[in-house]
């Protein structure tokens, strides 16, 4: 304290107050700092920050990263199910229809001169013969569900005449 007094013997009044209040400042913090609860509060506030970059990385996952990953299990199971006779289209464009299925490679014939390419598994993109399948199937299951229901009707028509003759 006596050399806080003579350091601040030649200043103004004002600055050897604002000097004096920044070292009882400092020793307060020091004080404050050796506290036990005070690390937990630290903690909690950094834990209290981590919650939203948690949840942003939560729906980052559920909104980019799932969808992805399933799109390419599809993919992968339509490479796989590829075989002779499909019509394929490859990423590169070329439309032609498998001739041999191989490991990792598939030939393909292409054009009206018959032209036989050799290419990887990865470069097909649609199996155009899958699409039209499910499109038919997916036609013939609505007209059988529209042919059950005008059934279903005419049934239940049928059965309301029957009780109201009796």
């Amino acid at each position: 304290m006596k050399l806080i007094t003579k350091i601040t013997a030649g200043m103004s009044a004002a600055v050897a107050t604002a000097m004096a209040l920044g070292v009882c400042a400092f020793a307060e913090s020091e004080t404050v700092a050796a506290d036990p609860a005070a690390p937990q509060m630290t903690t909690s506030a950094m834990l209290l920050q981590l919650v939203p970059f948690a949840a942003a990385l939560v729906l980052l996952y559920f909104l980019l990263l799932r969808p992805q990953q399933k799109r390419e299990k599809e993919a992968q199971a339509m490479r796989d199910s590829v075989r002779i006779g499909d019509e394929v289209c490859t990423a590169g464009g070329i439309v032609g229809i498998v001739l041999k299925v191989e490991e990792d490679t598939v030939v393909l014939e292409t054009g009206a001169e018959r032209n036989r390419i050799r290419i990887k598994k990865w470069a097909i993109h649609e199996n155009i013969t899958q699409i039209e399948e499910k499109k038919q199937a997916d036609k013939e299951r609505k007209a059988a569900r529209a042919n059950g229901i005008a059934t279903a009707a005419a049934n239940n028509d049928g059965k309301k005449k029957k009780k109201s003759d009796d």
